[in-house]
């Protein structure tokens, strides 16, 4: 469910690159952000897909994605259990026709059928609110890793935050791959954790 959450959201890292490029860090840049001339802005990045393995808030949205798909699992299977039990219930009517009157064995199947439609309606309700609870955390962590870049960035006097995975390369499509050669040091990723509340993980030596 973790692995489904990260594609998610990355998935959503387009907006991302494009609401970072349409305007700058913040309403008033600092007095480090601005463009000498002759001198180009500096520019820094994240690795979006190590962020969203690391950031406290997606493991949280995982956990909770859990208990609710268990708890709607639960009351779907007594939804499922009391269907199987009807229409078994039915079934032995239908053996016992001499026993049963007309009224009676429409009535078992009137409620076989109540007892079916509940638990499919019920089957999609779960999974439209499953998806909206996720959807609405995926934008709830996406404006935060927003907000902390730009806190970041403003820090550093950094003009430009674009986003990029671990695996990305040249010819990845729709992606903003910079050129590499500055050995990480335009790389926020860490500090925008920190910001996030989320501890960094250590660097092997």
């Amino acid at each position: 469910m973790k692995r489904i959450i990260l594609f998610a959201l990355v998935a959503l890292s387009i907006n991302f690159v494009n609401a970072q490029t349409k305007k700058p860090a913040a309403k008033t840049p600092a007095k480090s952000a601005t463009a000498k001339p002759g001198v180009a802005p500096k520019i820094g990045y994240i690795f979006e897909d190590y962020i969203f393995e690391n950031y406290k808030e997606v493991k949280k949205l995982d956990e909770d994605l859990k208990k609710k798909q268990e708890s709607y699992q639960e009351s779907y299977s007594k939804l499922a259990i009391e269907y199987q039990t009807l229409y078994l219930e039915y079934q032995a009517s239908m053996k016992n026709l001499d026993s049963m009157t007309t009224e009676k064995l429409n009535e078992k199947l009137k409620k076989v059928q109540e007892v079916k439609s509940a638990s499919e309606n019920f089957q999609r309700e779960a999974e439209k609110e499953l998806q909206q609870f996720t959807g609405d955390g995926v934008v709830r962590i996406k404006t935060n890793i927003k907000t902390a870049a730009e806190a970041v960035a403003k820090e550093k006097g950094i003009k430009y935050v674009f986003t990029r995975n671990k695996s990305d390369g040249p010819m990845t499509s729709n992606r903003v791959v910079l050129y590499v050669g500055d050995k990480g040091l335009g790389n926020i990723s860490d500090a925008v954790l920190i910001k996030l509340g989320s501890p960094a993980i250590a660097k092997k030596k």
